[in-house]
């Protein structure tokens, strides 16, 4: 969620430059604009401090989890506030004024452009770090009556650290070298195509350019973004021949499977990377510490299904579908509305209500169900697994032709395999990894229900509902996918049909692909 919301500050800024505004008014909204922001983040940072005093309170999670619903609003708020400054305080022309308007969509004005924003952003850190001091310390006695390994609460430097590698860095490196690679493209565009023809198509040549970016970087900056996180080879041993050896049998070529040092920070995984000589699959030092071995392999098959699915080729498919489709529709409410159009308002209100509109529904419902086949995937995976556990890793590694025959299946399914059902012990065991990786990162497992009856109660709740919806945003709750894997385990017909509403759910991508491209061209040849 978080770099979402990052990315939109991008997109606001590269849907400029906004119409020119009276000088005298700059000035005056330029306070206000940096005011507000500088506001959220001190009266924010008392707070946290306040909190943080009444740890002992017998209200503190209550105060906590108010804490953090506010928190989320400000967040969301960084580029809703930001679209104001840029579009109607004047920021925007400020800056445009000040580099030259050819520099406005720049890698140079692009990190002058939204300074601001990420200053707030990262300002936000130095607000809630109090608080979540305060929450790490207060779960020590909890850790300690579970076995689990003890840690001081990392210190703000650490703190500020590892929040600057996995949301800052991990967005802007990326957006960064697209925005380079863009640039140097039109460049050669503009000195190997005739000065008319260029200018009649700048707009389509800059889209085309844009998608190649995007493109070269979405296939490569893999390796350069495990620098980013801080990773190193996962260490020998038992787990990692295990892990091994499921890559093998589910067909999967990766470059490297990584341990993710956050400083006992974040309990996480992830796979990155399309062209397997770029495809690196990251446990974090939290997960492979706290979890049992059963438990790494179960979330290390949920990367997997990822990879299986071809999960990121289809995201990316569905950006293109989004770029063309707000393109098209920026044009026509240029063409159709041309009064509208006087200032430019046309197109950039279309690409900024249409993008993050499409962002925030349509990407939003595909992420939840590529997540749901996941989850399918390695309950799945882990049925297989079922009763093998006396098997010798190092042994499968000698003989790999043989382990298609050992026990009662399968090792994992091979690439594409869909005629296993979900099993009961693949579900339970997935649900359970789900519930540790919960626990690990004090992510609420079901969703709270009213107090009461009364009006404030409701409102509270709306509230919180509205807060847990958007950080289930993009992987659904964790009830909900527990309780949807116990469903499919109790009726194999269920995991079929699961199965082809994905197989439906592709075709339709596929289709909106070949139509977006198909008006793209007409439009580029008109």
């Amino acid at each position: 969620m978080s770099r979402l919301l990052l990315l939109v500050l991008f997109v606001v800024w590269m849907a400029g430059p906004p119409g020119p505004q009276p000088a005298v008014s700059v000035w005056p909204n330029l306070v206000l604009f940096i005011g507000f922001y500088a506001l959220l983040v001190l009266m924010l940072g008392l707070w946290s401090r306040v909190l943080a005093r009444r740890v002992a309170a017998s209200n503190f999670h209550r105060s906590l989890r108010r804490f953090n619903q506010v928190m989320l609003a400000a967040r969301v708020m960084v580029p809703v506030w930001f679209t104001v400054g840029v579009y109607m305080l004047g920021w925007g022309t400020l800056v445009a004024t000040g580099i030259g308007p050819s520099l406005y969509r720049t890698c140079i004005g692009v990190l002058i452009g939204t300074v601001p924003a990420f200053m707030t952003w990262m300002g936000l850190w130095w607000s809630q770090y109090p608080a979540d001091r305060a929450l790490r310390e207060q779960n020590l006695l909890s850790d300690l009556d579970n076995d689990i390994p003890l840690y001081r609460p990392p210190p703000f430097r650490s703190y500020f650290s590892a929040n600057l590698r996995v949301q800052v860095l991990f967005t802007i490196v990326p957006v960064l070298l697209i925005v380079l690679i863009r640039d140097a493209l039109m460049k050669i565009a503009q000195h190997t195509i005739s000065t008319g023809h260029f200018e009649g198509k700048a707009e389509y040549i800059e889209m085309a350019a844009s998608i190649i970016a995007a493109g070269t970087v979405f296939l490569f900056v893999p390796a350069l973004l495990r620098r980013v996180l801080s990773t190193e080879p996962l260490p020998g041993g038992p787990l990692r021949e295990r892990l091994v050896t499921m890559c093998r049998q589910a067909g999967v070529k990766y470059r490297e499977i990584l341990l993710w040092k956050t400083h006992n920070n974040v309990g996480n995984a992830a796979v990155m990377g399309v062209l397997p000589q770029c495809r690196y699959v990251l446990l974090s030092d939290v997960l492979l510490e706290r979890m049992s071995d059963e438990e790494v392999e179960a979330v290390f098959a949920h990367e997997l299904g990822h990879v299986v699915h071809r999960h990121m080729i289809w995201y990316a498919v569905f950006f293109i579908v989004a770029l063309l489709g707000v393109s098209v529709a920026g044009t026509a409410v240029s063409q159709w509305l041309p009064g509208v159009n006087a200032q430019g308002t046309g197109p950039v209100l279309a690409t900024l209500l249409g993008g993050m509109g499409v962002l925030l529904v349509l990407f939003g419902a595909l992420s939840r169900r590529c997540e749901r086949q996941a989850d399918v995937y390695a309950a799945r995976t882990m049925e297989m697994l079922k009763g093998q556990e006396a098997t010798n890793a190092t042994d499968l590694l000698v003989a790999p032709r043989q382990i298609a025959t050992v026990g009662a299946g399968p090792l994992v399914p091979e690439r594409g395999a869909n005629e296993w059902h979900v099993g009961r012990y693949g579900a339970w065991l997935f649900a359970a990894a789900l519930r540790r990786v919960a626990t690990i990162n004090n992510i609420p497992i079901s969703p709270r229900r009213p107090s009461g009856t009364g009006v404030r109660s409701r409102i509270g709740w709306w509230i919180e509902s509205a807060v847990e919806f958007t950080n289930n945003w993009l992987h659904g709750s964790i009830a909900g996918r527990m309780q949807y894997l116990q469903d499919l385990s109790a009726d194999p017909r269920l995991t079929r049909h699961f199965d082809r509403s994905m197989f439906w759910l592709y075709c339709g991508l596929l289709f909106a692909f070949f139509t977006s491209v198909m008006f793209t061209v007409i439009g580029w040849t008109g």
